[in-house]
């Protein structure tokens, strides 16, 4: 707080007595009522507590006007020079805090709502664990003490606890009064005040400061785990105890648990505030997730290997008392075997992240399996590198086990479709990519101005995102053509001021037809992310961020047919995103955490589709999510968890 003198009022002539003492209880304690188990007891009343310290004050002027009646008049009369001034009362070395939300140093002072009032925890009752400290100054130099007086609000009648000196010290300097070792307890509210005494009279003695406040909390919160689970569809029973899940590997789940701050005395605790949790080795990647991030009853996991798996639970409370660990082991079964799926490059029927390293070889990354792997070196990328160039793969032309991926380097009027290899499924090179022609531009009547702007090459194009089959949701076997990919792109305009949103239906092998503008203006700082059929409406839809903002969008489309001509020059029609159907923010994902950021669908393997990033030190993460809502109404949410799933360093040798 402020440092704000607090003058002498009168002159005074003889100093208080240098004494101590403690005043013990007469009676228990009046119980107080105890508030939901995350917030702090409601404590003593604002009231009372102001009522409290007027009568303290009270009592304490008077004491000290009677000790100091002889000198008064003629310390007033003369004008006495040594005015001592008190500053700065806080507590040390504790400070009363709260976690959530996170405040610290609530001193408190002249503030006697109890609701505003910081903290302190376990070991405060210990020796030197609390001192009363205030700076004391006098314009002459005189060497001063603090006075100070301790007030417990939670003892019938609010008495005054402790009284005493400090040692005496020099003027501008902090004087610190040791609060007894035993004296705070717990659930009880305090509040303190000081002056500055001087050794040779009244005439150095200041008024006191606003009383400050502080409440107690020495109990630890605790972490309480179930013994068997309600839901093991979704929950993940502990080990052993004969229930068996309905989850598999790379499927996120919950723990039940539960949480609790304990209140012994009846008068209040400080209430649940935090929570962190992290795997092996013990909280592992994990961070305190307080306020609205606290995850209440449950938390969800995605685990990183079959078999057994542990997760370690931590709580705090708001006095900033920590909870023992507790480890919760449970068993995690193997995926079943695996079906390809659009965004699976290495054949394990999940999606993978394909991104270049810092050397410009591609690698892929995956949430569920070895992570990391050489697609391509350098040399077979576009350009010779994959370096500042822009992949995307959400379904392949041939057919499984991997996706088919196509690239284009910023600038390049060129788009290259890299075919995975059949002899090693996930890899790519030179000798079987080609490059894809751009389709012409047909204005429909219903967009007269589409083709104005349209650019015959790639070389405007800012951003790719192939969808996969727009009418299939997953790849299917005997769909054939059905599975070819779409392309959305996001393209500039003649000046690059701003760029529009065009989806390229499939046509041909490999091949687009006729575009549709999807958008005219308002795309040149939005990122395309491909997260398949996020809405559950069996077709694609689209995720996108804004590169300004870090808004993550979902949107929906809807799918019509528009006209065209088939190879032999007759009339037909062509199934496409026609038009943006909805379109909703469901996150935030700022450049400065993720550099680059991605999707391909449900990398988790939890049935929804994640995010992925790399971070500014090359970290490649993983965010998993769940849909909410329903498809006529669609919604998303992330989990709070972010997992690190390779590095863009090269491995080492």
């Amino acid at each position: 707080m402020p440092n704000r003198p607090y003058e002498h009022r009168t002159a005074r002539a003889a100093a208080t007595a240098a004494a101590f003492l403690v005043v013990s209880a007469l009676a228990a304690p009046t119980a107080l009522a105890a508030g939901p188990d995350t917030t702090a007891a409601a404590g003593p009343s604002t009231a009372a507590v102001a009522a409290a310290d007027a009568a303290s004050d009270a009592a304490s002027d008077a004491a000290s006007d009677a000790a100091g009646a002889t000198g008064t008049a003629g310390a007033e009369a003369t004008g006495d020079p040594h005015r001592a001034t008190v500053s700065d009362p806080h507590l040390g070395p504790v400070h009363p805090r709260t976690l959530s939300p996170a405040a610290a140093d609530l001193e408190s002072c002249g503030r006697p709502d109890p609701a505003a009032w910081g903290w302190i925890g376990a070991g405060s009752d210990a020796p030197g664990a609390v001192t009363l400290n205030a700076t004391v100054t006098d314009p002459a130099g005189t060497p001063l003490r603090s006075t100070n007086r301790l007030t417990d609000y939670s003892l019938p009648g609010s008495p005054v606890v402790a009284t005493g000196h400090s040692d005496t010290t020099a003027s501008g300097s902090v004087a610190s009064f040791t609060v007894p070792s035993g004296l705070v307890k717990d659930g009880h509210a305090y509040g303190w005040t000081a002056r500055a005494t001087g050794l040779t009279g009244a005439a150095h003695q200041s008024p006191a400061s606003p009383y400050c406040h502080f409440r107690v909390d020495l109990t630890p919160p605790t972490v309480t785990l179930p013994a068997e689970v309600t839901d093991p569809v979704h929950q993940f029973p502990p080990s052993g105890n004969g229930q068996s899940t309905g989850l598999h590997l790379g499927q996120s789940g919950s723990l039940p648990f539960t949480a609790a701050d304990a209140d012994p005395s009846a008068l209040g605790a400080s209430g649940v505030a935090c929570v962190r949790w992290g795997f092996d080795p013990q909280f592992a990647d994990a961070s305190w997730k307080c306020g609205s991030e606290l995850p209440t009853g449950a938390l969800a996991v995605t685990p990183a290997h079959w078999g057994t798996n542990t997760t370690y639970i931590q709580v705090a409370d708001n006095a900033g008392n920590h909870s023992q660990p507790a480890a919760y082991s449970y068993y995690v079964p193997d995926r079943p075997a695996p079906s390809w799926v659009y965004g699976d490059v290495t054949g394990d029927g999940v999606p993978d992240v394909l991104t270049a390293d810092t050397a410009g070889n591609l690698r892929t990354y995956s949430a569920v399996g070895p992570t990391g792997r050489l697609a391509a070196p350098a040399g077979q990328g576009p350009g010779g590198s994959w370096g500042g160039v822009q992949v995307t793969h959400r379904s392949s032309n041939n057919g499984p086990p991997a996706d088919n991926v196509f690239a284009h380097r910023d600038g390049s009027g060129f788009l290259n479709l890299y075919m995975t290899s059949y002899s090693e499924p996930g890899t790519y090179n030179r000798g079987l990519a080609t490059t894809v022609d751009k389709p012409e531009c047909v204005a429909p009547a219903s967009d007269p101005d589409q083709c104005a702007d349209y650019l015959t090459d790639f070389s405007r194009t800012l951003r790719i995102a192939a969808t996969g089959g727009i009418t299939l949701p997953d790849y299917t076997q005997s769909a054939q053509n059905l599975n070819r990919p779409g392309l959305l792109t996001v393209e500039a305009n003649a000046d690059g001021t701003d760029a529009a949103l065009w989806f390229y239906p499939a046509g041909g092998f490999n091949g687009f037809d006729r575009p549709v503008r999807l958008a005219a203006t308002g795309w040149k700082d939005t990122e395309l992310i491909t997260p398949g059929d996020w809405a559950g409406q069996g077709r694609p839809g689209l995720w996108t961020r804004d590169r300004l903002t870090g808004d993550v969008h979902a949107l929906t489309f809807t799918v019509g047919t528009v006209e065209s001509t088939d190879p032999f020059g007759d009339p037909t029609e062509v199934t496409a995103l026609t038009a943006i159907a909805g379109d909703t923010v469901i996150g935030n994902v700022p450049v400065s955490q993720w550099s680059l950021i991605g999707s391909e669908g449900d990398l988790t393997g939890n049935g929804s589709p994640a995010l992925w990033g790399v971070t500014g030190a090359g970290e490649v993460q993983v965010r998993a999510g769940h849909r909410t809502g329903s498809p006529a109404a669609p919604g998303f949410a992330f989990e709070d968890t972010v997992r690190t799933i390779g590095s863009t360093a090269p491995p080492a040798g």
